[in-house]
């Protein structure tokens, strides 16, 4: 009986394994297959479908999903001849998404993979206008001016020239500005604005600026009065009614005989009146910087030029979006 049983379990066993390596068999061809459709169905859409898809997210604000099928048809498609437009596409997402550090890397991978474009050659002009947007405009400026020693004589200068004078702009360069502004040569479709802009520029040495220094010597001789002379009313009165409070009870600890008062309130007014004589110096160098952001912004919005960007799909012309400000 119990050799029975033995010889039923064995068999059973068998059967079990038999049957999970039929079901595994089985099994696979269905994977297979489904992995197939897959493949199937992203083999089927065309590159005009991908690029329209992308270039729809790209249109409404998804910009990142629009880098994701530009990179998609660059898998696909990979000798496609619009591969430059595409690659520069992703740069403008990533730019107009705000990533400008990734924009400024695939800018410079377009002008290395396609140097003899339009792409390759407006993607220069972009890693400019990333690094500018970043904050960084010396390097921007430095950059500007490689560019308009690489491409002299050509279109491409004139822009460069343009953008590295709108750099020196932001960094108070006036003088240095106008110079560049002044550069952009008559038969230019920037000449007009350039000539506005240089006269706008040299506006900036003649703002109504406030020492600082007097500011503050204002406020060392009376409490409050850099700030009044920094037109700030609020902290000017602040400052006298808390220094002048402060002064007049050390002065009363001292007629009343008590030392430790005195010392205390003559303690806290050393730090107040420090304080007074640094916020009237700050106060001054806010007003000026109030007075050139103004100024600037003035100019950014009326006569800030837009950036070229890559070649129109259908007829190869390079277009025109306005860029966004600094």
């Amino acid at each position: 009986m119990t050799v029975y049983l033995a010889s039923v379990s064995v068999t059973l066993c068998i059967h079990v394994c038999v049957l999970c390596s039929v079901t595994s068999v089985l099994a696979q061809p269905r994977q297979v297959s489904s992995a197939l459709r897959v493949e199937q169905t992203t083999s089927d859409v065309s590159a005009d479908q991908l690029l329209r898809f992308a270039d729809s997210l790209f249109h409404t604000g998804e910009y990142f999903r629009a880098i994701t099928e530009y990179r998609r048809f660059l898998f696909h498609h990979s000798d496609d001849g619009r591969c430059a437009m595409a690659h520069f596409s992703i740069g403008l997402a990533w730019y107009r998404g705000g990533s400008f550090a990734e924009a400024l890397a695939t800018f410079q991978e377009v002008a290395a993979r396609y140097p003899n474009t339009p792409y390759g050659e407006q993607a220069w002009l972009w890693q400019g206008e990333s690094l500018a947007r970043q904050g960084h405009y010396v390097v921007a400026g430095q950059f500007y001016h490689e560019l308009m020693e690489r491409f002299r004589g050509a279109m491409l200068e004139e822009q460069a020239r343009y953008q590295y004078a709108w750099t020196l702009l932001y960094q108070r360069h006036w003088h240095e500005a106008a110079t560049q502004f002044r550069r952009i040569p008559p038969d230019s479709t920037l000449y007009h604005n350039a000539q506005v802009l240089a006269d706008g520029s040299l506006e900036g040495e003649y703002l109504p600026a406030k020492s600082p220094l007097l500011a503050g010597v204002l406020s060392a001789v009376l409490p409050g009065s850099g700030q009044l002379y920094t037109t700030r009313l609020g902290d000017a009165l602040l400052a006298f009614c808390l220094n002048g409070l402060f002064i007049a009870g050390a002065i009363e600890a001292v007629h009343h005989k008590v030392p430790i008062v005195a010392g205390i309130l003559s303690v806290f007014e050393a730090g107040w009146y420090v304080g007074n004589i640094y916020g009237a110096v700050n106060s001054a160098q806010k007003h000026n910087r109030h007075v050139e952001e103004v100024l600037l912004h003035n100019l950014d919005n009326s006569l800030r030029l837009p950036l070229p960007t890559p070649p129109s799909r259908q007829t190869g012309i390079i277009g025109i979006q306005f860029s966004l400000d600094f």
